[in-house]
C-alpha cells in the first residue's frame, strides 16, 4: 500500500524502556522482539484505509540496534546522555527522537518532510516532500491512554508541531501546511499511540490524518 511509508521521525522508540536515562539495557532486552501496530490513514477526500505495520528487532551492532520494518526499510536506533537516536541507510547524521531528561517541558527540535499530495485536475499528483523543522516538547510524564479498552497509566506525552510553504505559481498562490502531531510511549511497551495531522489552506492539497495504535497481546 502506497501510504505504509508516510511517517516518520516517531515511529521510532517502539519497545525502547526509558525509565533509565543513559542505561542501553534496552537495547538488551528490544532484540528478537516483533511490536505489531494497526494503522489508520484518511486522505484528502477523507477515505479511511485500515492496516498492519510491523517493527522486528534483530541483534545489536556497535551499540546500534537495528529494526526492519514491515514494507522492508532497516531502522536503526540507539541511546547516548541527550536521548535516543535515530538513523537509516540514507542518514548522513543521526536524529534525536527523544531528548533527556524526561521530564514536563523538556523541547527539542527534528527535521522532517511533508507527505501532503498536491492534485491538479484529474491525473496530475505530486507528493510534496518539503523540509521542516519540527518543534517538540514533553507535555506529560503521568498521562493515561485507552487501547481496545484497556487503560495504559504513567505515558509520556510528547507534542510535536511544525509549518512550512512554498509558491507552486500561477494560478494557484503561497500554500501554507501546518503538521501536528501527538506521541504516547508507555515505560514498558515504548510508543503506544501515535497521532498525525497534516493541514493546508490550499484545495488541491487538504488535510490528512495519520494514526497508529499498538496491537496489546492477550
Amino acid at each position: 500500500m502506497k501510504y505504509h511509508t508516510i511517517f516518520n521521525p516517531f515511529a521510532l522508540l517502539l519497545f525502547f524502556i526509558l525509565s533509565c536515562e543513559g542505561d542501553t539495557q534496552f537495547l538488551q532486552k528490544s532484540q528478537g522482539k516483533t511490536i505489531f501496530y494497526e494503522i489508520i490513514f484518511q486522505d484528502k477526500e477523507k477515505k479511511r484505509s485500515t492496516y498492519r505495520q510491523s517493527f522486528s528487532f534483530l541483534s545489536i551492532n556497535e551499540n546500534w540496534l537495528p529494526a526492519i520494518k514491515s514494507d522492508g526499510e532497516l531502522i536503526f536506533f540507539s541511546q547516548n546522555k541527550n536521548g535516543i537516536l535515530k538513523k537509516t541507510l540514507d542518514s548522513s547524521t543521526p536524529k534525536r527522537v527523544l531528548a533527556f531528561p524526561v521530564a514536563v517541558g523538556t523541547s527539542w527540535e527534528t527535521s522532517d518532510k511533508t507527505t501532503l499530495q498536491m492534485k491538479l485536475g484529474y491525473d496530475r499528483v505530486y507528493d510534496t516532500n518539503l523540509p521542516f523543522v519540527s518543534e517538540n516538547i514533553i507535555e506529560k510524564t503521568n498521562d493515561i491512554i485507552s487501547i481496545d479498552g484497556e487503560k495504559i497509566k504513567n505515558c509520556i506525552k510528547i507534542k510535536s508541531y511544525g509549518k512550512t510553504s512554498f509558491n507552486p505559481g500561477p494560478p494557484l498562490s503561497n500554500i501554507n501546511i501546518e503538521v501536528l502531531s501527538t506521541t504516547w510511549f508507555s515505560k514498558k511497551l515504548g510508543v503506544v499511540k501515535y497521532k498525525r495531522e497534516e493541514r493546508s489552506d490550499s484545495e488541491t492539497m487538504g488535510e490528512i490524518f495519520y494514526e497508529k495504535s499498538i496491537i496489546i497481546d492477550d
